[in-house]
């Protein structure tokens, strides 16, 4: 008779994890975006330091949510009918990961050196550009990783045609 698994299995960790840092990348962008546009005294002047803090926290947990993707693919990739797209997820999580990196350590040393004129412009376009770009490509990342949880069933139970290992659950 099958057991069926316990949740707390290294492949379970990366779903935990991976969600956190979609939703601060995502929202700090918009902050860090609409942030730039309105005074920095009036009522949203919280929203470009807000926009930092989340990106910075937003990228430290993409790096985290990289490695338990790693950690997640010693288990479920020798079940997959399609590697590719396990493959692809992981190299462009990598690849967002350093855009929003970039981004967050630019945006921080501009602030901090105090950049001025046109060197400030310049960095702060293309940090948006970066956040902007990124939350794109994160997107696809996501959608890469919903085909491989509800395509593939990766990290998925299958349970036994008879359904044995649930009649003693109750």
């Amino acid at each position: 008779m099958s057991v069926v698994p316990d949740m707390l299995r290294v492949e379970m960790f990366h779903p935990v994890v991976v969600h956190f840092p979609i939703v601060l990348l995502l929202c700090g962008t918009i902050a860090r975006l609409i942030g730039e546009f309105v005074a920095s005294d009036g009522v949203l002047g919280f929203l470009k330091p807000a926009g930092r803090a989340a990106l910075l926290v937003g990228a430290a947990l993409a790096w985290l949510a990289v490695f338990t993707g790693d950690l997640a693919d010693g288990e479920v990739s020798r079940m997959l009918c399609d590697p590719r797209v396990k493959q692809s997820h992981e190299d462009l999580a990598y690849v967002v990961g350093y855009i929003f990196s970039a981004a967050i350590l630019v945006d921080l040393g501009a602030a901090y050196f105090k950049a001025q004129g046109r060197l400030r412009v310049g960095l702060t376009v293309a940090v948006l550009l970066a956040c902007i770009g990124g939350s794109g490509l994160m997107g696809y990342v996501g959608h890469l990783g919903g085909q491989l949880v509800y395509q593939q069933a990766a990290g998925v139970y299958h349970p036994t045609p008879e359904c044995t290992e649930f009649t003693d659950t109750y």
